[in-house]
């Protein structure tokens, strides 16, 4: 049956959503007070042993992504449309727990008090925000989808640079640096080429792509004498060129001018984050 194409409202249940922004502020204000103890986890890779120390903190914070991933999925089942499907699957968890994560490194960065406080304010709103739009992004034909997509797609940026320049002060070695870093760019990449109307299975594979290609960014990166944040900002330009090319190449606009217009930001991005990644 073909469905309408009716808009209907892009603001979720009220009650709902106040019971998730209550979920984040508890959720956040345990895992900075409540004190988990560390664990090491030994592996053998290539033939070299490796280990892998799992701070509690990180470990809480994972959680919290995962149940802030879960209340999106509460928000969306409540969506109009998504009984007739639109919407149903698990993109929409991305997003909300990739920021659930950036958002709570920050906090655990600032001491406790009033900058701290207002940080957990500050962060609620933003992912609550989040959610909102991830429900509004549901309904292609909801008026405020364009504002919605252009929102969420400023956020994965944003979150890519932060989760790429923490992942880099972590110091972890290359093979498990360059692993979470495939692994994130390709979920984020993931959701901005499905976000922009493309197909799942190319969709897949070039952001399979983008990972493999951030992956082998991060690797050299190991080998360099960087700053987490020039760090960051370098995977972010090539993050934004890669995916950028695939999303043209999705839509048939790959171009000689697209191709150059890409290389001209990523190049003035390139020298800005060079700039900046010196110890």
């Amino acid at each position: 049956m073909a469905q309408s194409a009716t808009p209907v409202s892009s603001f979720p249940d009220r009650d709902r959503l106040s019971v998730v922004t209550a979920v984040i502020v508890l959720a956040y204000a345990l895992a900075r007070f409540v004190e988990i103890p560390s664990r090491e986890f030994t592996a053998t890779l290539f033939g070299s042993s490796i280990g892998v120390e799992l701070n509690g903190q990180v470990a809480l914070l994972l959680m919290i992504a995962a149940l802030i991933s879960t209340g999106s999925e509460t928000l969306i089942r409540s969506h109009p449309r998504a009984e007739s499907g639109y919407g149903r699957n698990a993109l929409h968890w991305i997003l909300p727990g990739a920021a659930s994560l950036a958002l709570g490194l920050w906090l655990n960065l600032a001491p406790i008090g009033p900058v701290w406080w207002l940080g957990l304010a500050l962060s609620a709103f933003l992912l609550v925000l989040v959610l909102v739009a991830e429900y509004t992004v549901v309904d292609p034909n909801d008026p405020a989808y364009r504002a919605a997509a252009l929102g969420l797609t400023a956020l994965t940026f944003i979150v890519a640079l932060a989760l790429f320049g923490w992942i880099r002060f972590t110091g972890a070695r290359a093979a498990l640096s360059a692993t979470a870093t495939a692994f994130l760019s390709a979920l984020l990449a993931l959701r901005l080429l499905m976000l922009n109307g493309g197909a799942f299975g190319r969709s897949a594979l070039y952001s399979g792509v983008v990972g493999f290609v951030l992956a082998q960014a991060m690797w050299a990166l190991n080998y360099w004498r960087v700053t987490p944040t020039g760090a960051g900002l370098l995977l972010l330009v090539l993050f934004y060129v890669a995916q950028g090319l695939a999303q043209q190449h999705l839509v048939g606009q790959l171009t000689r001018r697209a191709l150059i217009e890409f290389g001209v930001v990523g190049l003035i991005g390139a020298v800005i984050a060079l700039s900046l990644a010196r110890p």
